[in-house]
């Protein structure tokens, strides 16, 4: 699998990035695994096997007219 595959940039309303958080926050807190939306030219889920901990990093950059916030989280891979 080549990690850029999956790399992509989406717009959202408020709703449905609040949706997307919550249920991330559900199965973070499950801590079974992560399922993702794939990029919209694709069907199906990203699923990820979460392990701990998870390093988390933030960056915020402030512009006239846009916001950047970027939420980092990287952790090892479970071994099954």
């Amino acid at each position: 699998m080549r990690i850029d595959e999956f790399e992509f940039e989406e717009e959202k309303t408020l709703s449905t990035v609040a949706e997307l958080l919550e249920k991330m926050a559900k199965e973070i807190r499950d801590g079974d695994r992560l399922e993702l939306p794939m990029p919209s030219l694709k069907e199906g889920v990203i699923k990820l096997p979460l392990g701990e901990p998870i390093e988390t990093s933030i960056e915020v950059n402030i512009r006239k007219k846009a916001i950047r916030l970027n939420l980092v989280m990287r952790w090892n891979a479970k071994e099954d």
